[in-house]
């Protein structure tokens, strides 16, 4: 049945048959007048004891008046047949059925001729839903309903899509359940049903997963189911079930009185499962199975397999838990009485031939039930209340042996199941121990462990804020004038100026105040003078103006007609040029009161009558006894209702904060929608656009650089191998830089040198030597040749040296001209990647810069779904002074309380990843409120604010985080990210307010900046000194 609001929507009740039917007397069939008189003697009251009686249910109902509509009560006589027990006047002392005799076949009865009284429609319309079967005896109510049918507020039940009118979620039902029955394995439907058949258990979820456990791995014959084959899953067919054991198929029906050929106990769901596993163990049978390819059967019976039920397995798409639970949820009733049975429908109890007769010993296991846990209720609700009564002291009669030792038998079975139950539960949670173990991380945030022992607390949040539950719309109108600088020439300012501006009640206005009205008034003079029609309020979108202001009146008593003389004057001319810049933005003030009485209505701005008054007359009223400057004027009405004009711009600082904010409010919702605001957030777009193409190149850039600078870094391994290979190829000749490497050129003088030595000298001696020597004369010559062969050895070894040094030398040589390469290329690299990484913070401050400007964005949720807001440097508001230091906007971190649906999502976020693991507990909201309590240090209520206006809090706040949940995760990335930025606006704020003392030595008293001071001014407030450096677009 379709749903609203999570409830079943009930069909409006039938109309008893006395409310279309009226019992007549019955005209006699003879022509005698006198005859036919006689039945009108019976009075109303006998008449209506011969209506029939209504339907036991609302088919059987709407059957019968289906039956009057079709035509089988005209003319006070019935003429078509239908069911005897239903549409029919039963007279007292007969068997006649409305003048009709009974069927063929069946025993005679005695049959009244002339009937006592007949029945008519009664003159009246009717009108019939199909779709519902309701019957209306008006057009009102039948409209009523068709139009709460049509409306797109009701959900499908088992699909669960919402918005949709009630007959659409009809329809999808009837589908959902039409895919349910015919994707439901055929041979499991009777042996689920038989399981359920008077069943009690208080949730179906529980049932469920009882019948589950009992037949995932128990299979039929018929069944397709998939077969593991060596590793594979196949399509195959059971054709033939061999149970373990054949007695098994000779057990006699189970406690409800069915039984199965195949698996008997698994539908006993009153037999442990230990039993029932030690007597008809599934993993026990054997399953002939054949193999289904394309669609086809193989009838081979070589093909044939023998395999287990650890083998087989179900399509999940066709039976699972949620399947098994739709599927009985569709098929069984239930009485609302306590502990009732579940019983199948009737009508599917017929088609898989289910009987609907308890039998006796259901009937008295169901009583004896009942009464157990009705007095178990009853026990537990005196003892809660206090209400046990002792009773008194009766004398027990000593118990015999038989009836000791079955006492003692039972107290063995109940202490037997109870540690069974006991094991039960640790086994279980250690179950949910294992699977909450092997959830992976990051994942949900109210799903990530805590314990209330050792409890870590967020920070305190400072909740007093300025203007109240004003603030948001505070912060809004701040936000909006730094975002939209820029198209309204207005400079940024820090949100302390803006609150002290609205604060201030003095005269003049602040320059603040002044600037700001005029920027945005300026703007809306602009857009009126382009041609374009004039914006409304938001709110007023869609709507047709009213036409009936002369008869509004503010809260003060203030009136159109009292103001109408002063204020029309102003709004025909406000629009005329825009403000000028000289004098402190001179005329401002009635271009406002002009812009008010145009634009603005009680719906969208409830006290302007109210603010008009205010700022054109004096609160106090005209003298009693007129004088020249107040006696009545023909120009003006408002003297005469003792009412003194006043100067404009005296009176708007003396205006209450909280509507100077409204005021300002309702300009931004009127600039908001001009063509100078719509062109500056489409250049945003395309300005996006192009900042992220240039991100993508400047990391690419980045990527470049990193690559570069890491391969002149040496590594551990090729220095080694390098070395080796050095050692080995000393004498090869490689040109480096123009240098040869290795010992040619010595090599050649040593040869020379060696020539010289060995080449006998050209004079006689040579001949003299050349004759045969005496002893003598050889012993010389040995000598000499030994000492010239030493010399030459000595000769090679010092030319290897020297070559080696010469390698050395040159070697070093190299190493240091690439060290000193290497050296000034990281060097380069070092500098490039820090411009780089400048260019790309850059780019990040631009990219915040245009997303702002498009759409309000948190930096992220907290665990509870707490918004945290940082709106510094946003759109127009550079994140950088001119003189390069950090500029503030707001110098905090707001904190935004969640908001109930959204609560309610991240709730349901949580359950759903512990379904989808197969937990069976659940995360509910009191445990999310409790653990508020005790993390949160001070609970935001529903959307309230918050701030961290300190450093060391924000670093707290964020060791508060945990990075395990995914909603921290983020928030702990983007707080990582803007940290800098984040504390460096939060102390610059501090030490321009003074909130730390005194500045540091290094920046002497520069928390008021020399722009700000104005002649004669010996100590300025920041408000006061502020300047529009942007007016006339100057920036």
């Amino acid at each position: 049945m379709p749903l609203l609001k999570r409830k079943p929507v009930h069909l409006t009740p039938l109309p008893s048959l006395s409310a279309v039917l009226q019992p007549i007397p019955a005209s006699s069939s003879t022509s005698d007048p006198s005859q036919t008189q006689a039945p009108a003697q019976l009075t109303h009251e006998q008449l209506q004891q011969f209506m029939p009686p209504d339907g036991k249910d609302d088919a059987e109902q709407l059957e019968k008046l289906l039956a009057v509509f079709r035509g089988e009560f005209t003319n006070g006589q019935t003429t078509v047949v239908g069911k005897k027990s239903k549409g029919k006047a039963v007279v007292p002392n007969s068997n006649m059925v409305n003048g009709e005799s009974p069927q063929d076949g069946e025993p005679s009865a005695t049959v009244q001729e002339d009937p006592a009284v007949a029945w008519r429609i009664h003159d009246r319309d009717c009108w019939y839903i199909p779709e519902t079967g309701e019957i209306f005896t008006d057009y009102e109510s039948y409209s009523t309903r068709k139009a709460f049918y049509d409306q797109q507020i009701f959900q499908c039940e088992v699909s669960g899509k919402s918005s949709m009118p009630y007959l659409d979620a009809l329809r999808s039902e009837q589908k959902e359940i039409r895919q349910l029955h015919t994707r439901f394995p055929k041979q499991l439907k009777k042996a689920v049903l038989s399981t359920v058949q008077f069943q009690i258990e208080g949730k179906l979820e529980n049932l469920a997963d009882k019948i589950f456990e009992r037949f995932h791995n128990r299979f039929f014959d018929d069944e397709r189911v998939f077969v593991d084959v060596q590793g594979d899953k196949y399509l195959a067919r059971i054709v033939k079930t061999v149970p373990p054991s054949p007695s098994l198929t000779l057990i006699p029906s189970t406690s409800n009185g069915l039984t199965l050929e195949t698996h008997p106990l698994a539908i006993d769901l009153n037999l442990p499962s230990e039993e029932v596993l030690e007597k008809d163990d599934p993993g026990q049978y054997i399953y002939i199975v054949k193999l289904v390819e394309d669609g086809v059967e193989d009838d081979s019976q070589e093909n044939a397999l023998q395999v287990t039920a650890d083998k087989i397995s179900r399509d999940r798409i066709n039976f699972s838990r949620t399947m098994l639970k739709r599927f009985i949820r569709d098929c069984v009733e239930r009485d609302a009485a306590v502990y009732s049975p579940w019983i199948v429908k009737p009508a599917v109890a017929c088609r898989w031939g289910i009987p609907m007769e308890m039998s006796e010993s259901t009937r008295l296991f169901i009583s004896s039930y009942r009464e157990r846990q009705m007095g178990k209720r009853k026990r537990e609700r005196e003892e809660r209340l206090g209400l046990n009564v002792e009773d008194e002291e009766v004398e027990e009669k000593p118990k015999t042996k038989k009836q000791m030792k079955e006492e003692e038998k039972r107290m063995r079975e109940e202490e037997k199941a109870k540690k069974k139950e006991e094991e039960r539960r640790l086994k279980e949670e250690e179950e949910e121990r294992k699977r909450k173990k092997q959830m992976k991380w990051p994942n949900e945030d109210l799903l990530v462990e805590w314990s209330e022992e050792d409890v870590k607390v967020r920070p305190q949040l400072i909740k007093t804020l300025p203007f109240g539950d004003q603030f948001e719309k505070f912060l809004n109108s701040w936000s909006f004038l730094n975002v939209m600088g820029t198209p309204l020439n207005l400079s940024p300012f820090t949100i302390d100026d803006f609150e002290q501006s609205l604060y201030h009640n003095t005269s003049p206005s602040p320059p603040l105040i002044a600037e700001i009205h005029a920027c945005l008034l300026s703007v809306l003079i602009a857009d009126a003078a382009s041609g374009h029609s004039a914006v409304r309020p938001i709110s007023a979108t869609g709507r047709q103006p009213e036409d009936d202001r002369d008869y509004w009146e503010g809260e003060k008593g203030a009136t159109t007609e009292t103001l109408s003389p002063v204020a029309e004057k102003l709004a025909q001319s406000w629009k005329d040029s825009e403000i000028p810049l000289r004098d402190n933005r001179r005329g401002w003030e009635a271009a406002l009161v002009g812009c008010l009485w145009e634009r603005a209505s009680l719906e969208s701005l409830p006290n302007f009558l109210d603010n008009i008054l205010h700022l054109t007359f004096e609160p106090k009223p005209a003298p009693t006894r007129p004088t020249w400057s107040t006696g009545p004027s023909s120009s003006t009405s408002s003297s005469g209702l003792g009412l003194v004009p006043a100067k404009i711009p005296n009176r708007y600082p003396t205006l209450h904060h909280l509507h100077k904010l409204d005021i300002i409010a309702f300009l931004i919702e009127l600039v908001g929608q001009t063509e100078r605001v719509r062109g500056f957030m489409e250049e945003s777009i395309a300005a996006l656009t192009e900042v992220r193409k240039e991100q993508v190149d400047v990391k690419r850039e980045v990527r470049r650089v990193q690559a570069e600078r890491e391969g002149l870094e040496p590594k551990t391994e090729d220095v080694d191998a390098g070395e080796g290979e050095a050692a080995m190829d000393v004498d090869v000749d490689v040109k480096v830089n123009g240098h040869i490497n290795g010992g040619g050129e010595g090599e050649d003088e040593l040869e020379d040198e060696l020539d010289t030595e060995m080449r006998p000298p050209e004079d006689d001696t040579y001949s003299a030597l050349s004759s045969p020597p005496s002893t003598d004369q050889g012993h010389h010559t040995q000598t000499a040749a030994s000492r010239r062969r030493a010399m030459a050895e000595k000769a090679r070894e010092r030319a290897a040296e020297e070559a080696m040094h010469r390698e050395r030398a040159i070697k070093e040589r190299e190493e240091v001209r690439l060290s000193k390469y290497n050296a000034s290329e990281k060097k380069r690299l070092l500098e490039e990647e820090e411009v780089l990484a400048a260019k790309l913070k850059t780019l990040d401050y631009e990219f915040r810069s245009h997303i702002w400007t498009l759409r309000s964005k948190p930096l992220g949720l907290d665990r509870f779904g707490n918004k945290v807001w940082w709106l510094d440097a946003q759109g127009s508001a550079p994140m950088l002074a001119p003189d390069g230091k950090l500029a503030y906007g707001t110098g905090r971190l707001y904190i935004q309380g969640i908001d109930e649906p959204e609560e309610t999502y991240y709730l349901n976020a949580a359950n759903a990843v512990l379904e989808g693991m197969g937990v069976k507990e659940e995360v509910k909201s009191e445990d999310v409120e409790k653990r508020r309590k005790m993390e949160e240090g001070g609970k935001l209520g529903r959307g309230e604010w918050g701030c961290y206006d300190d450093v060391e809090q924000v670093r707290e706040f964020m060791r508060w985080l945990n990075p395990k949940g995914i909603r921290e995760k983020d928030l702990l990335k983007a707080l990582t990210f803007w940290q800098p930025e984040l504390l460096g606006g939060i102390a610059r704020r501090r030490q321009v307010m003074g909130l730390d003392g005194q500045s540091e030595p290094e920046e002497p008293a520069r928390r008021t900046r020399p722009t700000r001071r104005a002649a004669g001014d010996d100590e300025e407030k920041g408000y006061i000194g502020w300047r529009n450096r942007r007016a006339g677009g100057k920036e």
